[in-house]
């Protein structure tokens, strides 16, 4: 059974203007789905948009999209079991993202919002594909930015792949901070390497992510314990509902095969290229990322 609730609480949301971000209290909601409680933001009017926080992430990341979406659609974004500020439901023995994937189909059927377009990015990256492969009736179409799907590096040349292993040697100090602990350093260490920052970069970022990024730190060691699941290009193929896959410009060499081969194996998939970008694209291109989005919807 799923029961939604509605209340006001006080919450990090973003006013972005140029560089600078204020936090405002706001109209928060939470759905209780598969015996947790989710929170999230419900706006606007017409078609429903769920925007799928990546790792160490909640739907605060999703705050530069809010107003320029629901404009014209309905713009849900929801916090994923384990991740926010709020206290856990158990010690962590959940985290999958089958769990995430079960949660997410169970959040729409809650809000009763189905057909849904789902927009993810990196992690979320394998679990909006799970949701329309097991209940591809709640999937409308779906907008991924640098999704973060490992089992599709099997599909690829063994030269890709080993351009690709050499290239995570570089989250090498991040997991030697997580061995020792130290799950905020190793957030830092990890946010440097995957988007391409020099040492010490993490404090150049902009505030609020920074903000989110270490409330969700204790989740990086649920995150690196996980087995990724096991989608496959012949799984994709099997998906009808149009596909948007998007990456930056400067994406490493994983994410642009990751992202190319998703698009490669879906047939309705296409794949666009934002500029000047990697991974960051979703907070340092918010601009290009809300066009492509916006363009995806008027198209389908």
């Amino acid at each position: 059974m799923c029961r939604l609730f509605s209340f006001p609480i006080v919450t990090a949301a973003l006013v972005l203007a140029g560089s600078s971000s204020a936090v405002i209290a706001e109209q928060t909601s939470t759905v209780e789905v598969n015996g947790v409680t989710l929170h999230y933001i419900d706006e606007g009017e017409g078609r429903p948009v769920v925007f799928v926080p990546a790792a160490i992430v909640d739907h605060r990341a999703w705050e530069p999209y809010r107003e320029a979406i629901a404009r014209e659609h309905r713009f849900i974004a929801y916090t994923q079991r384990y991740f926010g500020t709020e206290p856990w439901p158990d010690d962590g023995e959940q985290f999958s993202s089958e769990t995430h994937a079960a949660d997410l189909a169970a959040f729409i059927q809650a809000l009763d919002a189905g057909p849904v377009y789902l927009v993810s990015w990196s992690y979320s990256g394998q679990i909006t594909p799970q949701v329309a492969l097991e209940y591809p009736e709640l999937v409308r179409g779906m907008v991924h930015y640098e999704p973060h799907v490992p089992s599709l590096v099997a599909e690829l040349p063994e030269e890709r792949q080993a351009a690709i292993e050499e290239e995570g040697n570089k989250y090498g100090p991040a997991m030697e901070a997580l061995e020792a602990g130290d799950a905020e350093q190793a957030t830092k260490l990890f946010i440097e390497a995957v988007f391409q920052r020099s040492p010490g970069g993490f404090e150049q970022e902009p505030e609020y992510m920074r903000t989110i990024w270490l409330d969700n730190a204790r989740t990086v060691p649920l995150q690196m314990s996980m087995t990724p699941p096991a989608i496959s290009c012949e799984d994709l193929a099997s998906i009808e509902q149009p596909t948007l896959v998007l990456r930056g410009e400067h994406a490493d060499v994983y994410y642009e095969s990751v992202a190319d081969t998703m698009a490669q194996c879906q047939p309705q998939a296409e794949v666009q290229v934002i500029p000047g970008v990697n991974h960051d694209g979703t907070f340092n291109a918010v601009e290009d990322f809300t066009a492509a989005i916006l363009d995806f919807l008027a198209e389908h």
